[in-house]
């Protein structure tokens, strides 16, 4: 059986940004945590992030139906996030999202129509 070093860690929790960057790239998965911020995905989920909320301003005061307009904006951008990142989970969340947004907006509209 191998045995294990056991080392202290003397920098009490505090390193410098070198070292910060040398660990990061020596760990496959710390590097992995960090979202890319050199394509287009890193402002689509910024404005995807504000049209969603504004979206939730605007259900709180009431204003129907353009909550649901920004809302669909901003689920719309954040779908296109989750499918280039390959996130099952939020491809999931926003469609699901999109498409009950979508139809309480469709029926707001049929109403507005009739």
């Amino acid at each position: 059986m191998a045995e294990e070093t056991i080392t202290e860690d003397t920098t009490n929790g505090v390193y410098t940004t070198e070292e910060v960057d040398q660990i990061v790239e020596n760990d496959p998965q710390l590097s992995k945590i960090v979202t890319p911020v050199d394509d287009w995905t890193y402002w689509t989920k910024w404005i995807g992030n504000f049209f969603l909320i504004v979206g939730t301003l605007l259900t709180n005061l009431e204003l129907f139906p353009i909550n649901y307009i920004f809302t669909v904006v901003g689920l719309i951008c954040w779908t296109f996030v989750a499918a280039q990142w390959n996130d099952r989970s939020l491809v999931v969340l926003n469609v699901f999202l999109l498409g009950t947004v979508a139809m309480t907006l469709a029926s707001h509209i049929k109403q507005f129509f009739l």
